[in-house]
């Protein structure tokens, strides 16, 4: 398994990433489509937009079908996005717990391994 790391942000990089998060979530309360709700973020760093978009989806599923017990059609249905990729960020987000939760066992159980041998 990889040593994933992941982007620290800055003070002020947290403060866009909430802001666009919150923009995103407003434009979906108000009937936005994703796509429409994440085209009002303006962020010129195309990458680092590009990270909060996918979060943004993310989060969606994971309030919209972990929480609320939507199918992943339904989730994508709701947000007007094709179900592939719902699909596809649902299978990364579970990913990134997945290697999240290795860390975590290692961190807390060092020495022992993961899995069995």
């Amino acid at each position: 398994m990889e040593n994933l790391k992941y982007k620290e942000y800055t003070e002020e990089e947290n403060l866009i990433y909430d802001e666009a998060i919150s923009k995103i979530k407003e434009g979906l309360k108000n009937g936005l489509k994703f796509n429409e709700a994440c085209s009002i973020v303006n962020i010129e760093d195309a990458e680092f937009k590009r990270l909060i978009l996918d979060d943004a989806l993310k989060i969606m599923i994971a309030d919209m079908h972990y929480t609320k017990g939507m199918t992943l059609k339904q989730v994508a249905d709701t947000l007007r996005v094709p179900i592939i990729a719902v699909d596809r960020a649902n299978n990364e987000m579970l990913e990134d717990v997945g290697i999240s939760a290795a860390e975590f066992y290692k961190l807390s159980n060092p020495g022992n391994p993961i899995g069995s041998a």
